[in-house]
């Protein structure tokens, strides 16, 4: 019986750290960030993504993105980058996602350091995009599907229930193919062989 009380106890003391002990507190507000603006994403409702944006980045943030895109013209990848401020921001993934037939978008927190403060922490998070959408290339329209894997720094400030990306550094590799009905039209199988390996 007292095995058993111990264990109970236990698991009680277990719950309350998860869910009640600040920093945890602060972590879950974190993730659930990063669910709501994916569940936004998912939506495909570009007005509900830039409100979603709007919610959860502050209006100091310099967003910095640095993508590598490897394709059929860019086989070894070609990398840039682009310096943002939010309403900057906010339009390129708009301009984006316009472009686009569909997309998905799903990200997940891996580190999470609270500031002894507890009004900031620095994270770390990752998330796997795809989407379909067409290229010119070679005086061909080809419907393309673009992968991408995303790793993000930076800092998230919490300020009475908002939680805001106060800065973050995104580093992207984006991968480029045709789609299997486009296969056809490629006039440079050696990079093709190249992409889809």
């Amino acid at each position: 019986m007292k095995s058993i009380t111990l264990i109970v106890i236990l698991a009680l003391a277990g719950y309350g750290y998860y869910f009640f002990y600040p920093p945890m507190v602060l972590k879950h507000r974190t993730e659930q960030a990063l669910e709501e603006f994916s569940n936004a994403v998912a939506t495909k409702d570009r007005a509900k993504i830039g409100e979603a944006l709007g919610k959860y980045l502050a209006e100091t943030a310099k967003p910095h993105l640095e993508v590598t895109i490897i394709s059929l013209s860019q086989p070894e990848g070609k990398t840039s980058t682009q310096d943002f401020d939010k309403p900057d921001f906010i339009t390129f993934i708009d301009n984006t996602l316009y472009a686009l037939d569909d997309y998905h978008y799903e990200a997940a927190l891996q580190n999470f350091n609270l500031a002894t403060n507890k009004k900031s922490a620095s994270v770390t998070f990752s998330s796997k995009e795809w989407a379909d959408g067409k290229e010119y290339y070679l005086g061909t329209t080809m419907k393309m599907r673009y992968h991408s894997n995303t790793l993000c720094e930076g800092e998230v400030d919490f300020d009475g229930n908002k939680t805001e990306l106060a800065a973050v550094n995104c580093k992207m590799t984006m991968t480029i193919v045709p789609k299997p009905e486009e296969l056809l039209k490629s006039q440079n199988p050696e990079a093709l062989g190249q992409l889809l390996r």
